[in-house]
């Protein structure tokens, strides 16, 4: 397009140019004209006159010889009339016959100037009936035209160059950088801050290029600045656990970070620009922001969404300096994990006081039974003392581990990390339980390499395979298998103890490791399980920062699986 408008106004130039020429060279070549013919008729007047007033005094015989002379003088054509006598006389040549015939039919026209094919003409009264035409030899017009038009092109032409370099540089010094500011000035108004003029050495425009140059710096300065203070701002508000949006006064969401979409947005909608409520797919939180523009005011509220989670919301209105309210911001926390840490506080309680006090009740009533019945028999004695004894050995045993899980919870504990061979630890744990996997008339199956070093703490590694077992005797039946397996994966021992028991329901799998949570409660209080086995698990892969999977259904059966970093 400029290179459109560049070539037009060249052509317009051109032409304008021609024009000027053509009214030029026709303005000076009648004045031109004028003057020549000016100049001719004043030289005319003056010999004519001589010439006329040198006849009248002539004698008639020596005309002709008279005025061959003066024509011969002056360069001048005569011609002589005398009415009265009917002579004739003339200086013009054969070839000038059309001439004269044009001079003698103009003999009347006294004291006028007549021009014929170049050539002026006048005519004088010598007498009565008696004239005198003089004219004079071809007038050099067209000479003077050409003259007249070469010497008008090039003046022109110089006119034109000089002024064209002139108009260049007016151009380039004025026009193109007015031009190239007002186009940097247009970048700059859309967002380019990177356009720059380019700065000449003086004058008015180089102000005006330092200027504009100047404004783009500072804009893209403020921008740079904006950009690293909003690319901060995203960055810490994307980054935090908490969800943050912010509303404006026409329920336009108009800030949002990752953590709030995660929680009550669908990702593949769009967010910025939309009325809240067709973002935010929680009714119950489009209730509360509801309620908080419609009273501007202040809201904290804990809500369970219904999918089970939990969220601590705060809601507070945004308003100027002027008190004008300008929308809300609100604040999401879950604390789906705190309710949960809570509740199984509440229940760590609850059955912390419940496995206590069934020991010490027992305990308790058979003590004062043996004191205040004197005349009891022996064998009764020694049967309240066994019941003793065995609630004693349960509420040790419930102590002690406990005292396990305190322990190994500590930040400071230490593993007293050492190497051993895999079997150790299989038979040692093996002839423990042998008793209990005999009377229970169960299948015991161990699966690993002779060769297998474990690095780990061995107490607590054997800690762990004991409770594993413990658990697998338990829940399961007579006639049923425990399968434990321990091979090298990589850089991890597994350890595998696989059972053919009761199986865990898919429900329970989030809570099996949870503290005193049992699948079958009754079973395991009859068999004297303290609920803590698979809690103390749990802790001891976690200080060994490995992990542990477990892979059950109800009724077919448990297998858990623990890897342990080598």
């Amino acid at each position: 397009m400029k290179t459109i408008i560049e070539k037009r106004t060249i052509f317009l130039y051109i032409i304008f140019s021609i024009v000027m020429i053509v009214v030029i060279g026709l303005l000076f070549d009648q004045i031109a004209r004028f003057y020549v013919n000016a100049a001719y008729e004043d030289q005319l007047i003056n010999e004519g006159q001589y010439i006329a007033e040198q006849l009248e005094e002539t004698s008639t015989d020596q005309i002709q010889s008279t005025i061959d002379d003066y024509s011969e003088q002056f360069n001048l054509d005569l011609f002589y009339n005398n009415q009265n006598e009917g002579r004739i006389l003339h200086t013009f040549s054969n070839r000038d016959l059309s001439v004269l015939q044009t001079v003698r039919s103009n003999t009347g026209n006294k004291g006028e100037f007549v021009l014929i094919e170049n050539r002026l003409l006048t005519n004088y009264s010598l007498g009565e009936n008696e004239s005198l035409s003089v004219m004079t030899e071809s007038l050099p017009l067209s000479a003077l035209t050409r003259t007249v038009w070469w010497t008008v092109f090039f003046v022109s032409l110089f006119t034109i160059i000089l002024l064209w370099r002139f108009g260049a540089r007016i151009h380039d010094s004025y026009v193109k950088p007015v031009i190239r500011a007002t186009e940097t000035s247009k970048e700059l108004a859309n967002g380019n801050y990177d356009a720059r003029v380019e700065e000449l050495p003086y004058g008015v425009a180089s102000q005006l290029g330092q200027l504009v140059n100047r404004l783009g710096r500072h804009l893209q300065n403020i921008t740079s600045k904006y950009e690293n203070q909003n690319s901060r701002l995203k960055t810490v508000v994307n980054n935090m656990e908490s969800g943050v949006l912010l509303i404006n006064e026409k329920g336009m969401t108009r800030l949002v970070n990752e953590a709030f979409l995660s929680q009550f947005t669908t990702h593949d909608i769009p967010v910025i620009g939309e009325v809240y409520y067709d973002v935010i797919n929680q009714e119950e939180i489009n209730q509360l922001i509801q309620r908080a523009i419609f009273m501007e005011s202040r809201w904290q509220e804990t809500i369970e969404l219904a999918d089970g989670r939990f969220f601590e919301i705060y809601i507070a209105p945004i308003k100027s300096q002027e008190d004008e309210w300008r929308g809300v911001v609100i604040v999401t926390h879950e604390i789906t994990e705190l309710k949960r840490l809570e509740r199984v506080r509440k229940d760590f309680v609850a059955n912390v006081s419940h496995e206590l006090k069934t020991p010490v009740t027992s305990i308790q009533g058979f003590a004062e039974t043996l004191l205040e019945d004197s005349q009891m028999d022996r064998a009764k004695q020694e049967q309240f003392l066994t019941i003793i004894k065995k609630e004693s050995n349960r509420l040790n045993i419930l102590v002690q581990d406990l005292l396990d899980l305190s322990v190994l919870e500590k930040e400071s504990y230490t593993l007293t990390i050492s190497q051993f061979p895999a079997h150790d630890i299989v038979d040692d744990v093996h002839a423990v339980v042998n008793e209990s996997i005999q009377s229970n008339e169960l299948k015991f199956n161990s699966h690993y390499d002779h060769q297998l070093m474990v690095q780990a703490d061995y107490y607590r590694l054997y800690q762990l395979l004991l409770n594993l077992i413990h658990n697998s005797i338990q829940y399961t039946s007579e006639g049923g298998s425990i399968d434990v397996r321990l091979f090298q994966e990589e850089e991890q021992v597994v350890i595998e103890v696989e059972d053919t028991g009761i199986g865990i329901p898919e429900s329970a799998h989030d809570r099996i490791f949870e503290r005193f949570y049992r699948v079958d409660k009754a079973r395991s209080r009859h068999s004297g399980g303290t609920g803590l086995g698979l809690s103390i698990v749990k802790h001891i892969v976690e200080v060994h920062e490995g992990s542990i999977e477990i892979d059950s259904e109800e009724d077919e059966g448990t297998t858990i699986r623990i890897k342990i970093p080598q």
